[in-house]
């Protein structure tokens, strides 16, 4: 296919995942919240809650933002970037500051909230942090992490950067507030903390994981420190009973960057209303009115009818991919990955071939090395001249000379060894298993170790400092000019090129 072609169909293929999206998001809208009820007991309380997803307090991606770059149901400001698949609060740039908040006001007594992201730097210190809110109002922009000062509510603050200079960073700080306290920057919050614990959670192999629960006026953090990717791996940050908040508030994610930056993203923010066992949940907020559903319905139909257009029209101009799926024009991640692989194992018999190669011409000048000596000791025998080297020398140089060749022979049959796996492993394709590959892949990095233990063996035994074997000195090179002729060239040469600049 030509450049046009391919794109056209990439234009097809993405009209046909923004209908999947509108379909998504009209279905979203039919039938309101997604139930998430557990009975009580099933995690090994009797007065486990019943759970409720709010999807109004909640974004996940992918489709995370929309083709306007907002967030449904959710307002971004500051420095905030909104993506398909995340919401970078801030970049790592000097001086950043960025949040997200819900636009519609929360009003349920109990809740939990799960919230993944990931705090990511170059540097050995990041700053400034991260901080999750439920408070009374929007705290748009600020300097507490990037939010308003003096909020009425609660914050859990991820605190990157050690202001007080007390070694107790990164660290996780809990700190309520009634509208009327100003943060202490310059302690970390130590001093306003009601719950703190130390965790480090920059530049992990996975998404942080925190779980922020607040039932019966009882707050608890839980935290997944991002070193395995089970998800239901949490442990306990911080508990604080007695805990008064707002019944009515705004959820929000902030982020600030100081002298110091990181990458500050969040992956999803989910929300769960909890209700306790034997009351009756809240009842649904009431359905979309009946004009709101004609506009959805008619956007989607007529967007429908565009992309139908444009399939027929392509089809018209490309009847040779009629009927022939969009998919398989393109590679799959799975055949992707196999396509490394081979090329990955292909370099490696490359490699090994070339050094099977030079391990032949290794072995066969030393060869060449045992057959001189023991020729010339056949001669010393025969000619029996004092002041030769003595014959147990001679017999031991000879039983080394033997022992390096027994050695190479043993290094090439493991080269040949590895040769024969890679060329098996080549053949089979995808007939063999995972597990056969990497078993395969195992025996060949075996016996590549056991040849280099081999060869430093061999350079350790036979490299002595104190005899060194001289190599015989080349014969000299027959000088091709003479000192004459070289003068005389070189006279002529300047003769006729000052004559060529006076010409000039």
């Amino acid at each position: 296919f030509n450049y046009t072609h391919r794109n056209r169909m990439m234009a097809v293929s993405i009209g046909e995942r923004q209908a999947a999206a509108a379909c998504l998001l009209i279905f979203s809208l039919f039938f309101h919240a997604t139930y998430a009820d557990i009975p009580a007991g099933a995690v090994g309380s009797t007065d486990a809650p019943h759970r409720r997803f709010e999807y109004k307090y909640s974004f996940k991606g992918p489709h995370l933002a929309q083709s306007d770059g907002t967030i449904p149901f959710w307002v971004h400001t500051g420095n905030a970037i909104p993506s398909s698949d995340q919401i970078r609060i801030t970049t790592s740039l000097k001086s950043q500051r960025g949040s997200v908040w819900t636009k519609n006001k929360m009003n349920f007594a109990n809740w939990e909230a799960e919230v993944t992201f990931r705090v990511s730097g170059r540097g050995r210190m990041g700053a400034d942090g991260l901080a999750i809110w439920f408070t009374s109002g929007q705290g748009l922009e600020g300097p507490v992490y990037g939010a308003a000062d003096s909020w009425n509510g609660v914050g859990i603050f991820f605190d990157s950067f050690d202001n007080d200079g007390k070694k107790n960073n990164p660290a996780i700080i809990v700190v309520g507030n009634n509208g009327k306290l100003i943060y202490d920057h310059q302690n970390d919050g130590s001093t306003q903390a009601l719950a703190t614990c130390l965790r480090d959670f920059r530049n992990k192999p996975y998404p942080i994981r925190a779980k922020v629960t607040y039932y019966k006026k009882s707050l608890t953090v839980m935290i997944n420190n991002g070193f395995t990717p089970d998800r239901n791996d949490y442990e306990l940050c911080a508990k604080i009973d007695n805990m008064v908040i707002p019944y009515e508030g705004y959820f929000g994610i902030s982020a600030a960057t100081g002298g110091v930056a990181d990458d500050h993203d969040v992956l999803s923010f989910l929300l769960f209303s909890l209700t306790e066992p034997g009351q009756q949940p809240p009842p649904p907020e009431a359905e979309i009115p009946t004009e709101e559903k004609e506009k959805y319905r008619a956007e989607f139909e007529n967007f429908q009818q565009e992309l139908d257009k444009k399939k027929e029209a392509f089809q018209k101009e490309h009847p040779d991919v009629q009927g022939e799926p969009v998919e398989e024009l393109y590679e799959s991640v799975n055949d992707r990955e196999i396509r490394q692989i081979f090329e990955g194992q292909s370099q490696i018999h490359l490699e090994i071939k070339q050094l099977h190669r030079q391990l032949a011409v290794i072995l066969d000048e030393q060869r060449r090395y045992v057959t001189v000596v023991s020729d010339e000791i056949i001669k010393q025998g025969a000619q029996g001249q004092p002041g030769q080297v003595p014959g147990k020398d001679l017999d031991m140089i000879i039983n080394t000379q033997q022992e390096v060749l027994r050695t190479l022979n043993e290094l090439r049959n493991s080269f040949a060894e590895s040769l024969r796996q890679v060329g098996s492993l080549q053949h089979q394709g995808n007939a063999a298993g995972t597990y056969e590959t990497v078993q395969h892949i195992n025996d060949i990095k075996e016996h590549l170790h056991i040849v280099k233990r081999n060869v430093e063996h061999l350079i350790q035994r036979n490299v002595n400092p104190s005899e060194k074997v001289k190599c015989p000195e080349l014969p000299p090179m027959p000088s091709c000019l003479s000192t004459v002729h070289f003068v005389v060239f070189m006279v002529i040469q300047s003769i006729l090129f000052i004559g060529y600049v006076i010409y000039r």
